[in-house]
């Protein structure tokens, strides 16, 4: 059997692919057939075709000596379950002188002048044509010629909201210091903008992207700023959708661009509540109710807030409690921290952004001698945090797991891209690759064209798994393998998924022989 996706036409970023499914339904003489011997037609002993009595050729009835009449018709041999009576014989012969054939089942001379057989020859057997063997199974052969279908086999589609920083260092110029750029193309935002748009073009019709901005200006204190986020409203908004890059690329394009007189001014400038944007991200992808694996795409160039100006560390806190609480709901955050000159979030704050996105033990960025309780110290009199916190269900006094995220010693394997947002060509590709990692290793064919697949485990050494022509090992723990608890479900594992996940790897082939898949 053979499953594998469709070919589409080469494209800069081709990750996701329906699937093409040439599947093995069963062999000749499976168990559901008539044996050979009882074909659906007559039995072979009670065919239609005449037999051999009464035949054409004139008797010598008629004669004024008994005629000999026709040679008696041999009943066409009996079938498997055809009918046992002997074929009808002819016309017994006349009452000239000389009996006509006899009047038994061969066709005698006819009235005439002894022409042997009448224009009746006897049917070989009953006229009934016999049952087509017993209705018992026959057992057809083994091995025979798979009868072979296609089906369309359409991956579970992801949905991946990105979650794009619009605060106001995003407007920063790349080459100088200056708070909003006057040359557009110089700063993070556009770069970022353009290569975000290119590549979302390239997978429109393989994911349901959708968009949102962390943005806010700060309210507290009478300061006149407004962040909706606060209160869970997904700000600059487009929900996840296909085909969605054309209503992406109309809100990305005409959102404002800050005001460089306003630059520093509190409740005027660009904030950057990330935690908040994260939760609302995840509360939609919590609602959609489509198939497939969710995803925030968290992009950023540098400290998060409340949408004011709180200290870093206890902004950070509450991020990585969001990008855990995400994953608890089966939501993966893929990190980006944004390169710039302007950049000054500690290399450890994106490292623990990327493990928490990815549901792996997360180190809290602290100075060497400090622990978690550090956090608490200094965040205790900040209320949004400790609104966090106790949110959070964790201890609500002086400790080191008085925290809003939870840590650890060690931190996971997971890495944050980090591309220069100068560099248009490296944005690309980091977001190529970042977006090839929602491809699912795991196939499950419990729903192909309608019929469930299960691999029969005892001829796994019979089959074959492709990626590009090149063929993977079978391998529990590099390579593929039908997971023996669930025989629909056939994974990658280890460099066989790391190739598959491989942006320019677009074709797979699942290839199994007749007699090693079960349609149920």
């Amino acid at each position: 059997m053979r499953i594998g996706p469709r070919r589409r036409s080469s494209s800069a970023l081709p990750l996701f692919f329906a699937c093409g499914l040439a599947a093995a339904i069963g062999c000749a003489g499976a168990k559901t057939s008539t044996g050979g011997g009882g074909s659906a037609g007559p039995g072979a002993g009670g065919s239609a075709s005449p037999g051999s009595a009464g035949s054409s050729s004139p008797g010598s009835a008629g004669s004024s000596s008994p005629g000999a009449g026709g040679t008696t018709g041999a009943g066409g041999t009996t079938g498997s379950g055809g009918s046992t009576n002997p074929g009808s014989g002819g016309n017994g012969g006349s009452t000239s002188p000389g009996s006509a054939g006899s009047v038994g089942p061969g066709a005698g001379g006819s009235s005439g002048s002894g022409a042997g057989g009448t224009d009746n020859s006897g049917a070989g057997g009953s006229s009934t044509s016999g049952s087509a063997g017993t209705t018992g199974t026959g057992t057809g052969g083994t091995g025979g010629i798979c009868q072979m279908a296609d089906f369309k086999f359409v991956p579970k589609i992801p949905t991946a909201y990105l979650v794009v920083d619009r605060s106001g260092s995003m407007f920063h110029c790349l080459s100088t210091s200056q708070c909003v750029c006057p040359t557009k193309t110089d700063t993070s935002w556009s770069q970022l903008k353009t290569a975000i748009e290119s590549v979302i073009m390239q997978l429109d019709s393989q994911v349901r992207f959708g968009f949102t901005t962390i943005f806010g200006t700060d309210p507290s204190n009478n300061r006149g700023g407004m962040c909706p986020l606060i209160n869970g409203t997904l700000a600059d908004n487009v929900a996840p959708t296909l085909n969605n890059a054309a209503s992406i690329k109309t809100t990305y394009d005409s959102l404002a661009w800050p005001v460089e007189s306003e630059c520093q001014t509190s409740g005027k400038k660009f904030e950057s509540p990330a935690m908040y944007a994260i939760r609302a991200a995840t509360k939609a992808l919590m609602a959609d109710t489509t198939m497939g694996d969710k995803y925030i795409i968290f992009i950023t160039d540098g400290q998060e807030d409340f949408c004011d100006d709180a200290l870093e560390i206890c902004a950070s806190d509450s991020t990585v409690g969001a990008l855990q609480t995400a994953y608890a709901a089966n939501i993966r955050t893929i990190v980006f921290g944004l390169q710039t000159t302007q950049f000054n979030l500690p290399p450890g704050v994106l490292q623990a952004f990327a493990n928490a996105g990815a549901g792996e033990p997360t180190v809290a960025s602290l100075m060497s001698n400090l622990d978690t309780t550090a956090i608490f110290d200094q965040c205790q009199g900040v209320a949004p945090w400790k609104a966090d916190l106790t949110a959070s269900g964790h201890p609500t006094t002086r400790g080191p797991t008085a925290t809003v995220g939870t840590y650890s010693a060690t931190m996971g394997m997971t890495k944050p891209f980090t591309p220069n947002a100068a560099d248009q060509n490296m944005l690309v590709t980091q977001l190529s690759q970042a977006l090839s990692g929602v491809k699912s290793c795991t196939f499950d064919l419990t729903d192909v064209g309608g019929k469930s697949i299960k691999v029969d485990l005892s001829k796994l050494n019979q089959s074959h798994v492709l990626i590009e022509g090149a063929e993977i090992p079978q391998s529990a723990t590099n390579g593929w393998n039908v997971d023996a608890s669930a025989p629909s479900t056939l994974v990658l594992s280890g460099t066989a998924c790391t190739t598959w996940r491989m942006p320019d790897n677009n074709d797979i082939a699942f290839n199994f022989p007749c007699g090693s898949i079960i349609f149920e």
